[in-house]
């Protein structure tokens, strides 16, 4: 079978004159960063050993909001934030934020919560915990841990096909477990429901199928954003390499028969019928884990409008790629740390952090 989507190699080089400016200083390990509804000044911060923090950019004021107790080995802790889509209509009603973190105490497993982010006087804090969902890991890496609402108001849960090397449990081609897809879910249900099925799931009345896949196929998608409707996630590749993709309902995005845009299980002329292929890809000698960023919309790095910003933890890379296309990649950065995650403001300014260092950079002229 013969594709004809275009795969771009990065062989470009830096033609934006960007860096990196420091914003936040000494957090712990970050692995995600959500600027608060309508705000290009506050920041949630998630920490990998389980801390979150509050920072006020404009006042230069930092501190822990909540300490989650975790298990945090390997790619285990404290992964993801999402604010509940309505938060910046109705703080009273609809001051939730939502969570995905491993527990300290019982069997390894993704759980997914939501938490009544409150002020009291000048501070957060989170109470009244209510567990959407939890999802038993075989393994302590391949977790994925990004959530985020979509323009449609339900929530998209990234998960990793459940670890340890080539997807031995072959989990992202097995439809009856929730390992290995990008699941959607409604969460606008009462109190005593976790969640409801969004009945336009593209399973929803297939016995073979878990009703709450989106799409699957996946290996590792950290992380991932919405443009324009578009879901766009970065895929963590095996051995040789990383990819991103525009992921649509009812999708098989190759995993593990394909790792990007090659066969991996079997080596050679692996069936490809029916999987959606990869819009970027990249090898080994630009990085080895992909991180996924957001499509840059702000005014102070006026040549990046309409570019997808996008970085690897490995090699501390970070990349542009014109939208929708992804043709034309262009390395603005190298060498710049272990690259966790980004963020975007409301003013649609792109932000990274750096893993080791701890420290959250914004990305400016």
């Amino acid at each position: 079978m013969k594709f004809s989507i275009f795969i771009v190699l990065l062989i470009s080089f830096a033609s934006q004159a960007v860096e990196l400016k420091a914003r936040v200083t000494d957090l712990e390990q970050p692995t995600d960063i959500k600027f608060f509804p309508n705000s290009s000044e506050k920041l949630l911060v998630a920490g990998k050993e389980g801390q979150l923090t509050f920072t006020d950019l404009s006042k230069n004021n930092t501190y822990l909001v909540y300490d989650f107790d975790v298990k945090s080995g390997s790619e285990m802790g404290l992964l993801g934030l999402a604010f509940h889509p309505s938060y910046a209509e109705n703080q009273t009603k609809n001051n939730f934020l939502f969570v995905n973190y491993f527990p300290k105490k019982g069997e390894r497993r993704t759980r997914v919560s939501r938490f009544s982010l409150n002020k009291s006087g000048k501070s957060y804090n989170l109470t009244n915990e209510k567990i959407i969902l939890e999802i038993e890991q075989p393994y302590g890496n391949h977790n994925g841990g990004q959530i985020i609402f979509g323009p449609d108001g339900y929530l998209y849960i990234g998960m990793g096909d459940g670890g340890s090397g080539g997807d031995p449990k072959g989990h992202s081609q097995n439809t009856k477990t929730l390992l290995g897809n990008m699941l959607r879910i409604d969460i606008n249900t009462t109190d005593d429901i976790p969640y409801a099925i969004p009945q336009d799931n593209p399973f929803v009345k297939q016995a073979s199928f878990e009703p709450e896949i989106w799409a699957y196929g996946l290996r590792n998608p950290w992380r991932f954003s919405f443009y324009q409707g578009a879901l766009i996630a970065a895929d963590v590749g095996q051995h040789k390499y990383e990819e991103i993709s525009i992921v649509e309902k009812g999708q098989n995005m190759g995993w593990n028969t394909m790792e990007a845009t090659h066969c991996f299980q079997p080596k050679k002329n692996c069936d490809t019928t029916g999987l959606t292929l990869p819009k970027l890809e990249y090898g080994r000698d630009q990085g080895q884990s992909i991180t996924g960023g957001y499509v840059y919309q702000g005014e102070l790095n006026t040549e990046l409008k309409s570019h997808y910003i996008y970085g690897d933890f490995v090699s501390g890379n970070i990349w542009s790629a014109e939208y929708p296309s992804f043709t034309s990649p262009t390395k603005l950065l190298s060498n710049q740390g272990n690259l966790s995650t980004f963020a975007i403001d409301a003013n649609g300014e792109i932000y990274v952090a750096e893993f080791g260092k701890g420290v959250v950079y914004q990305l400016v002229p």
